[in-house]
């Protein structure tokens, strides 16, 4: 079972980096331009990913906030 589930993972990751592959290689005109491309991508993609958490962690941390402030009072 841990087996076919490595498996899986492993075909899956494959079919990503091909069909990216393949999506530069139509942008780019030629798999050199789109390997360049996608060197490009993987450089940038540390930054990436850790701006996008540091906003999700400040967008839950707003939210633990407000929840922790109580409700809202509204005039009725």
């Amino acid at each position: 079972m841990r087996r076919d589930i490595l498996s899986t993972i492993l075909a899956v990751i494959c079919v990503v980096f091909l069909v990216s592959l393949g999506i530069f290689y139509i942008q780019e005109g030629s798999f050199e331009g789109a390997g360049r491309k996608m060197d490009a991508t993987l450089q940038t993609l540390p930054e990436d990913t850790a701006r996008v958490a540091n906003d999700v962690a400040d967008k839950t941390d707003a939210v633990i906030e407000d929840i922790a402030d109580g409700p809202d009072e509204s005039p009725s």
